[in-house]
């Protein structure tokens, strides 16, 4: 009898691990990757019939993506800097897209869905400092724009021109939306205000939010009678719209909320913060949904899609990450994760620290390198300046006549760019330590050749 009952235990146990060892195969399959980039991915978009979606990234350019299934479509180059924001018109004419280059772009979806490889962007305009934010009206008549220039700006896109400047921040602009009868504009900064702008006139109403801590992310529902922000010191507040009472607040000290995402048919609103953390929360119970670790790193966007309940993250990686929500429980990330190119765990010559710190987020090593934001350095000593072949170069350095060498690149990262080589799209890099710059020379010279 007492065998009979181990046998029986044991019988128990068994089928415990293989349900356990099923549960581990279906998590394994809970996080996909895709690969287009070069550099970190900044913003995400989808359009309105849920056909595409559009990632940018520090690499300068937009990929477009056919979601079903999810695979690389186009890519759009015409940044000459980081972009940071992209979205889709309402009724799928266009995309806009944002960087720090200063500008806004118009990409006609016609051209996009032709797969138009020529395709040339309309230059909406730009602003004095980076775009960190777009939204459509709903209508698609208008596009507004937030910038760390401190203004919002209001773009006509049938006269295709700024029509108005909102004034009123101190500070950068971080996020903006239009209300559902587009009568009126929201917009938040640096300054931890919520602002309330009346559309046509631009004329501002009120403050309805002042939290102190700059507001780097948030939504409205006036309908559902909400708003929810995400701040720079680790916030998430949802407060109700009409009058002075929060409904939740979440905190993780000193942790900035990077992005958020509402999925307003499916009652789901997410948040992404600075050290990879996603939180969803269902916005009609006030509950928790999620709370994990999705990335290594910071959060730059997310998205929630309601068709197949899952999850898509954007951060330092060159790929986009995608969860399933519900699976439980999660493939655990593990901490500080994988080493990436521009943080090498392993131990290094000095040379190559600097390469990994200063130029691997923009440059490769190798004759097929990867897409970045800059040419590959394969065979650099003895380059004209602005030569290599299908590198689409600013016009500063097709016309400069300098020969990269020791001299040279020594020079570029003493100086700073902005001096050596002035109206280039190369970001300001400099070294002040004379030993980390004949390090790094002599480490290209070794590793390009």
């Amino acid at each position: 009898m007492l065998l009979k009952k181990i046998f029986l235990i044991d019988i128990i146990i068994l089928k415990l691990i293989m349900v356990s060892f099923l549960l581990l195969i279906k998590t394994s399959h809970s996080i996909e990757q895709y690969t287009a980039h070069g550099g970190p991915v900044k913003g995400l978009a989808v359009s309105t019939n849920n056909n595409l979606m559009a990632s940018a990234s520090f690499d300068y350019s937009v990929v477009i993506w056919d979601l079903n299934p999810i695979k690389e479509k186009l890519t759009l180059i015409g940044h000459d800097a980081a972009v940071n924001t992209v979205k889709f018109s309402p009724n799928n004419d266009f995309l806009a897209s944002g960087g720090d280059d200063n500008n806004i772009l118009l990409w006609a979806l016609k051209d996009i869905n032709n797969l138009n490889e020529e395709i040339q962007p309309i230059i909406l305009g730009n602003h004095r400092g980076k775009i960190a934010d777009l939204e459509f009206s709903n209508n698609g008549r208008y596009l507004i724009s937030a910038s760390w220039d401190g203004t919002v700006g209001v773009w006509d896109l049938k006269k295709r021109k700024l029509i108005n400047s909102l004034v009123g921040h101190k500070g950068p602009v971080y996020a903006v939306k239009y209300s559902k009868d587009n009568k009126h504009i929201y917009s938040s900064g640096y300054d931890g205000d919520i602002k309330l702008w009346k559309a046509n006139s631009g004329e501002y109403v009120r403050p309805i939010v002042k939290n102190g801590w700059g507001i780097s992310k948030f939504e409205v529902d006036e309908k559902l009678n909400f708003i929810a922000f995400g701040s720079t010191d680790g916030q998430i507040k949802i407060n109700k719209f009409d009058k002075d009472e929060t409904i939740l607040n979440i905190k993780e000290d000193r942790v900035p909320i990077l992005s958020m995402y509402y999925l307003e048919n499916e009652n789901m609103i997410s948040f992404g913060n600075a050290k990879g953390r996603m939180i969803i929360l269902d916005t009609k119970k006030w509950s928790l949904v999620r709370d994990f670790n999705a990335v290594n790193g910071p959060i730059w966007d997310n998205i929630l899609f309601p068709n197949d309940s899952s999850l898509i993250v954007a951060g330092l990686d060159d790929f986009l990450t995608r969860w399933q929500i519900f699976d439980f429980p999660p493939k655990f990330l593990e901490r500080p994760g994988p080493a990436r190119r521009f943080n090498p765990v392993k131990e290094v010559s000095n040379g190559e620290k600097q390469f990994a710190r200063k130029c691997s987020v923009c440059h490769t090593l190798v004759e097929n390198g990867k897409k970045r934001a800059g040419p590959t350095l394969y065979k650099i000593f003895g380059r004209k300046a602005g030569t290599l072949e299908g590198y689409k170069y600013s016009k500063a350095l097709i016309e400069s006549d300098i020969i990269w060498n020791e001299e040279s690149i020594n020079r570029l990262f003493d100086k700073g760019p902005d001096k050596v080589t002035p109206g280039t799209k190369m970001p300001i890099q400099r070294m002040k330590k004379i030993q980390d710059r004949q390090d790094l020379v002599m480490f290209l010279k070794k590793a390009t050749n």
